[in-house]
């Protein structure tokens, strides 16, 4: 019982949480990721970097992810914003809107 009561214990600390909200703001889209991870604690002082192509923290990571990412939203009139915040990270995607709300067309 008491090896059951600690790994239950562990397992709601490290428990992960991703929030998405998305907001219409008559002449923008804004999306806003927040999650309980490690945060951008370690790229506060150049947080851009971590859009640069190869640019990876992972073991087999290739570094092209937030780079493709980034050129997506930035094709489509959009901006993306990586803000560092205490137990987490935060990440904004802001589209501006060009005045044809017709997503069919």
């Amino acid at each position: 019982m008491k090896v059951l009561t600690k790994s239950l214990k562990k397992w709601l600390i490290l428990r992960k949480k991703i929030s998405i909200e998305i907001l219409d703001n008559n002449d923008h889209i804004k999306l806003t990721l927040l999650d309980n991870g490690i945060g951008f604690d370690q790229f506060k002082n150049d947080i851009k970097k971590i859009i640069n192509p190869y640019f990876t923290t992972k073991k087999n990571g290739t570094g092209l992810g937030l780079s493709i990412v980034n050129k997506i939203i930035n094709d489509h009139n959009g901006e993306l914003l990586f803000l560092p915040i205490s137990n987490g990270a935060k990440v904004e995607i802001n589209f501006r809107l060009d005045g044809n709300r017709n997503l069919n067309s």
